[in-house]
């Protein structure tokens, strides 16, 4: 076969199958660095959103501390292989002061607090004026060992209803009685918080 033949066959074979393989394998490479740079980016701005709503609670009722905890995946059961569903403080906004908790809280098995956080799931917020004097024991135990003298505790729904997370307001050096219009602001900004996480955690 004549070798200009040959020379116009590789190259034809090159530019119709190895050309286009090369721009899709560069093109999938710069839309997933894209696609990496985007979710860093709305991670920034979730966080932010949820900083400033509650840094909003804190500053309206002028808490100790408010935080928030998620749930999430903790590993596997054996040898059943079933998910341990566990939670994690991963927000906490503090007076310059106050003694930060954030670190007490990390990878708590949900099974520890399962009646809090079975009453949270029905959608009541957990109320605790005085820690010291609670009759219902089903939340002190958590901030009690934080010098926390009154508590506020709120479940968080996304717009599906689903129970994502819980926001708490702590009092640690007085015991703080809050009116209904508090609660009722508090859970208005709790909402914010739910579409923000759902918005963060579906992108």
């Amino acid at each position: 076969m004549n070798l200009d033949i040959i020379l116009a066959l590789v190259t034809a074979i090159l530019t119709s199958v190895v050309g286009p393989i090369i721009v899709f394998y560069v093109r999938n490479f710069f839309d997933k660095k894209k696609k990496s740079e985007n979710v860093f980016q709305d991670s920034i701005k979730a966080n932010q959103l949820i900083t400033e709503k509650l840094e909003n609670i804190r500053e309206s009722i002028d808490s100790d501390r408010v935080w928030l905890l998620q749930f999430h995946n903790g590993g596997h059961f054996y040898p059943t292989g079933k998910s341990i569903q566990k939670f994690s403080m991963v927000y906490e906004l503090l007076k310059s002061d106050v003694f930060p908790c954030q670190y007490q809280f990390q990878n708590i098995p949900v099974s520890l607090f399962s009646k809090a956080i079975i009453y949270l799931s029905s959608g009541n917020n957990i109320v605790i004026e005085d820690v010291d004097n609670n009759k219902n024991q089903a939340f002190t135990s958590v901030v009690s060992g934080a010098g926390v003298k009154s508590t506020y505790v709120f479940p968080i729904f996304n717009i599906k209803g689903e129970f994502v997370a819980i926001v708490g307001a702590d009092f640690v050096k007085n015991k703080v009685l809050l009116s209904e219009q508090d609660i009722t602001n508090i859970e208005i900004e709790t909402s914010v918080i739910g579409g923000v996480l759902m918005n963060y955690l579906q992108s």
